[in-house]
């Protein structure tokens, strides 16, 4: 209870950290959004561009606009985009079901068949068997997401489907959670190496159980402790890898509008973005931080004092 309190407090000063450095480097960045939305070499004045920075509060310093922003976010009003004028937060709400529903697929792909190649690996290690899919899970490893979702699109997966159809989720979730396969299917096959050498598995053998119970019934259980407390890393990677996978397959996420919103310098939905992300990342360690401890009841024995 102590530690899920502790970790709570420290959400909202990391949180603070990390929008104060976000805010920095996108507003130094190079690029100026009232000059792109002005729309230079047109014969525009540059009392035109004044005029569009006094607008979008451009010509304030640096530290005001951001205590300025950190008041309005608190009430979730990450202010008014500056490619269309429309609210930050309704184009992130018209963007999030489509990249939560293909991160959540990616999620659940990516332990659904980890889990299994890493009890394979440990269970068979130093067999050919073995080395060939660490050979296998290699080359998949250094081949790019983007190549992966180009071929997929060669092959004849729907471009632009999104969530029309099974295969229009089922295509960009695969190639968004391959490399989440090889890491955590590493990962799984060294914890579970790691369990099955420990004296309470050479204890169960020694009682008479079963090689299945062995592993079913104690060495995987505890071997999925390290697996979750990757969860929370799972969803900044998943977030970041979406960006390129969303262009490929044409899905109006939040990958696509960050993309849109980095080339035309918007700020405000620039940092609603990533606002949110780091909400999710923070959320996610929280749920991998409480997913640790339903697996392993001396966590919670040990928060409790």
């Amino acid at each position: 209870m102590k530690r899920a309190l502790w970790r709570l407090a420290l959400v909202p000063p990391t949180l603070l950290g990390i929008t104060l450095c976000t805010f920095a480097l996108v507003h130094v960045a190079p690029g100026d959004p009232a000059s792109l939305r002005a729309g230079v070499g047109r014969g525009v004045t540059a009392e035109v561009i004044a005029a569009n920075r006094r607008l979008a509060g451009l010509d304030r310093p640096l530290a005001e606009r951001y205590l300025v922003w950190v008041g309005k976010s608190a009430r979730l009003d990450f202010g008014t985009s500056l490619s269309d004028g429309r609210s930050v937060r309704e184009r992130i709400g018209e963007a999030l079901p489509e990249t939560a529903l293909l991160a959540l697929a990616a999620t659940l792909l990516a332990f659904a068949f980890a889990i299994p190649l890493g009890a394979f690996a440990a269970l068979h290690d130093r067999t050919r068997g073995a080395a060939l899919l660490d050979v296998a899970l290699a080359i998949l490893y250094g081949l790019p997401s983007v190549a992966l979702a180009l071929l997929a699109l060669r092959a004849g997966a729907p471009y632009g489907a999104g969530r029309s159809s099974p295969v229009g989720l089922l295509v960009p979730a695969a190639c968004l959670a391959l490399p989440s396969v090889v890491t955590l299917s590493r990962y799984q096959r060294g914890a579970l190496l790691a369990v099955l050498h420990a004296d309470f598995i050479r204890t169960a053998r020694a009682k008479g159980a079963s090689e299945r119970v062995v592993l079913f019934g104690h060495a995987l259980r505890n071997a999925l402790l390290p697996i979750v407390t990757l969860l929370g890393a799972q969803v900044p990677a998943l977030l970041s890898g979406s960006v390129v996978i969303e262009q490929v397959f044409g899905v109006r996420g939040l990958g696509m509008l960050g993309y849109e919103a980095l080339l035309a310098r918007d700020y405000p939905t620039l940092m609603g973005l990533c606002t949110l992300g780091a909400l999710f990342t923070l959320g996610g360690v929280l749920l991998a931080d409480g997913a640790y401890g339903l697996l392993d009841p001396r966590l919670r024995r040990e928060g409790a004092r």
